[in-house]
């Protein structure tokens, strides 16, 4: 059970990351916000899956086991193009944040719920946060759509959508910048 929480919970951090990488496919577009409009795809790569994978922050005095309200998950991907080149996928920047579980399987709250904020980094060192939630059923996520709340350099002003996916390797991140 505590593999299937660590799971769901680097997953989390994936949907949160993903909502990060797909602001770095924006960051290949034009240098202002306003000339940024359109829809980009990218992928998000997980790289803690190493022993040092902080995944799953359980609430001190919980089984870690278990999900408990209050529990983080850690978010950190690598934001790379969707386009096959040489021996990967290009790195177009990278997302830090963190998932907060607010809600917990009960009675009368069937479905386990987590409050996302991530901050997305470009290589032009502009960037892009992100914030929403995202729900799980059988402790995997599900597809969600996060607002994109405000950016840096030529994001300044941004809004706009990150649509997060799911696979088994990596996140697929839809971001629509207004």
């Amino acid at each position: 059970m505590h593999k299937q929480a660590r799971r769901a919970a680097i997953i989390a951090a994936g949907v949160a990351l993903a909502a990060g990488g797909t602001a770095c496919v924006a960051a290949a577009a034009p240098s202002s916000a306003a000339s940024s409009a359109g829809t980009a795809r990218y992928y998000a790569f997980d790289i803690n899956n190493g022993a040092a994978d902080p995944g799953l922050v359980p609430v001190s005095g919980t089984n870690p086991a278990k999900f408990a309200q209050g529990d983080e998950l850690i978010l950190n991907d690598q934001i790379t193009s969707t386009r096959w080149s040489g021996h990967g996928y290009p790195i177009v920047g990278f997302d830090s944040g963190v998932c907060t579980l607010t809600r917990i399987p009960e009675k009368n709250a069937e479905q386990t719920i987590a409050n996302c904020v991530v901050t997305v980094v470009f290589r032009s060192g502009s960037s892009l946060t992100v914030q929403g939630a995202v729900q799980f059923k059988s402790q995997q996520p599900e597809a969600a759509t996060l607002a994109v709340t405000g950016g840096t350099g030529r994001y300044y002003g941004t809004a706009g959508e990150l649509g997060v996916s799911f696979t088994k390797n990596y996140k697929i991140l839809t971001f629509t910048l207004k």
